[in-house]
């Protein structure tokens, strides 16, 4: 994996701009700390940066009657193979860069049709002056665009766009109201500050003397499951084993996530099993636990501590275990939101980014279990979303508690409920041309549709986010849209076979794994639940909220806060406790300084 930045107008000479680019370059050096490759004409300047020392050609240039096209890649595709038999493509030198090129040779806007893997790119076409920008079907690649009169800029993070001396950065109600209302989950396409948008999953974005176009090219087919019991189990289990195996590289250090869940388990019994097949080395895992300080701790009913030594026995894998304390955690928290761009799930996204960085020590890539249920339709139930008749985001039920610490002038200018509604309206807005074959979007498909538009993209900019900020590549095996496109037109109560959540999914890889594992209740990410950890945010909180430069003082309420944080330890609230909330007002109040944003 790399990171990938440009400019583009098609209107004008850019050469003299074209020095700003080297700011996006540094900024984007984690994803390829291996130097930069560039290239340069009148009208256009890309960037990649070079993850792989021995890459050949990380910039793919080929020319085809009488055209120049430049393409520069940010991902995998993980069906190169039969990409290159349909275009009767020969030879091993042939990238992934120079593959794509040929496929929009032929097809056109029609390739993504024919892609399976994860990508963010930028196409241009030299002599038609036209640029293509263009997202994976799920958005696990991150591709942020903005533009500055004619001139559009683009950039694998954030602030390739907002420190760019070309464009000035602006918050406005908008924005304020996305992370007030919203964070640590964004819009899909919103980017927070005015005028720039993050390319939507399945979607591809075209910019050329014609003027810009944004258009999705992900559209589900709703089709009748045709597919009898035995039938429907046999294509699961077939497209969950070879999802795990076309990623697997044995030339690549790899190794993976395990929590000893349904998920992680099934990936490293799939992979123990290459692996041995490839005569390779040991399949490594990976988990984290935290440290406790004081003797406030919540005692975890189903710890993934004897659910991973057990499944380490079983699948024989060699096991490292990271202990995180405290004071880790505290002092990875701004790290972990500058690695982000935006506020963000506070210390799940710190424990991530430092596990990460331990694994690349020594492997180049993991594989994740993440994002599955929204994968297979079981991230949430149809009740979250109708909820006591409420047309409202499923996740938004906590507002209130984060709302209460904002000044009342504040929340009468945002009118978070009323923004939330706006966003509601337009996701339902946004699935007819996601399923044009559907007038309606059903009971029984809203809380699928809302999982894989809202949840996946955020799950997923976390774990690309966290890890390519150490260097380290992050494979979500399951998060493959032939899966997806499978799962979507299974009837509900046949994914909920036996009556269970995740039922269908369980029965098809029954005998893969052992049966406790398969049967094991979900659990979250692991999170720290020592009070000491809460206390040191708290105090954090007090000393900024005390600067008088401090930003978010200007936000909220400092006698709400306060008294909110003379409350005692809530040891009854294990995954909604108040130390996110601390921790992501100091990622807010972080995100914006970093910004230059200091009044509203």
């Amino acid at each position: 994996m790399s990171g990938i930045a440009g400019m583009v107008n098609p209107f004008e000479n850019i050469l003299i701009k074209s020095i700003n680019i080297s700011a996006a370059s540094e900024l984007i050096k984690s994803r390829g700390t291996h130097g930069a490759a560039h290239f340069f004409c009148d009208n256009a300047v890309l960037l990649k940066r070079i993850n792989n020392p021995g890459e050949i050609s990380p910039i793919a240039e080929v020319i085809h009657e009488g055209k120049t096209y430049i393409l520069i890649l940010d991902g995998t595709i993980y069906n190169s193979q039969e990409l290159k038999s349909e275009l009767n493509i020969k030879g091993s030198e042939i990238t992934d860069s120079t593959l794509l090129i040929h496929a929009y040779i032929k097809w056109k806007e029609s390739m993504f049709n024919r892609i399976n893997g994860v990508f963010a790119f930028a196409l241009w076409i030299k002599e038609d002056k036209k640029l293509l920008l263009a997202r994976d079907h799920l958005g696990v690649k991150p591709l942020f665009f903005a533009f500055s009169r004619n001139l559009l800029l683009f950039c694998s993070h954030i602030q390739g766009i907002t420190n760019n001396p070309l464009f000035e950065t602006t918050l406005n109600l908008e924005g304020l109201s996305e992370l007030i209302c919203l964070s640590p989950r964004y819009t899909p396409g919103n980017a927070v500050f005015k005028g720039v948008y993050r390319l939507m999953p399945g979607y591809y974005f075209t910019y050329s003397e014609k003027g810009p176009e944004n258009k999705r090219y992900w559209i589900m087919k709703k089709n009748s499951h045709e597919d009898d019991l035995n039938k429907t189990l046999d294509t699961v289990r077939e497209l969950l084993t070879d999802s795990v195996i076309r990623q697997i590289d044995p030339d690549i250090l790899q190794c993976g996530f395990l929590s000893g869940g349904l998920y992680s388990s099934f990936i490293t019994a799939i992979a123990v099993k290459a692996f041995n097949n490839l005569r390779s080395n040991t399949y490594n895992t990976w988990s984290v636990d935290f440290e406790t300080e004081s003797r406030h701790i919540i005692q975890i009913e189903d710890s993934d501590t004897p659910w991973i030594r057990w499944a380490c026995r079983k699948l024989g894998t060699r096991h490292h275990y990271i202990i995180l304390s405290s004071k880790d955690l505290a002092e990875a928290l701004l790290e972990s939101a500058e690695a982000r761009g935006f506020p963000g799930m506070a210390d799940y996204d710190s424990s991530l980014l430092l596990l990460c960085r331990e694994i690349h020590k020594d492997f180049s890539i993991v594989f994740s279990g993440d994002c599955s249920d929204e994968i297979f339709g079981c991230g949430l139930r149809a009740s979250d979303c109708f909820s006591q008749n409420k047309r409202r985001l499923p996740w938004s039920s906590n507002l209130a508690e984060k709302i209460s610490v904002f000044k009342n002038e504040i929340i009468n200018l945002v009118r978070p409920y009323e923004y939330i509604e706006k966003c509601y309206e337009e996701a339902i807005a946004e699935y007819l041309k996601f399923s044009v074959y559907s007038e309606r979007l059903t009971r029984e498909y809203e809380a699928q549709w809302f999982s894989l538009y809202w949840n996946l993209p955020s799950i997923l900019e976390r774990l690309d986010t966290m890890s390519m900020a150490c260097g380290l590549e992050t494979r979500i095996p399951l998060c493959d849209v032939r899966l997806i496109e499978y799962f979507w037109n299974i009837p509900p109560e046949l994914k909920r076979y036996n009556n269970r959540e995740r039922g269908l999914l369980r029965e098809a890889i029954r005998g893969i794994l052992p049966q406790d594992i398969l049967e094991r209740k979900k659990n979250p990410f692991p999170r720290p639940v020592d009070s000491k950890y809460e206390e040191k945010l708290k105090n954090m909180l007090r000393e900024r909220v005390l600067d008088p430069s401090s930003p978010i003082k200007n936000l909220v309420n400092i006698k709400t806060l306060e008294s909110m944080m003379r409350q005692e330890y809530n040891s009854n609230k294990l995954y909604a406790a108040r130390t996110q909330l601390y921790g992501w007002l100091l990622q807010l109040d972080y995100f914006l300084r970093t910004n230059g944003i200091i009044s509203f």
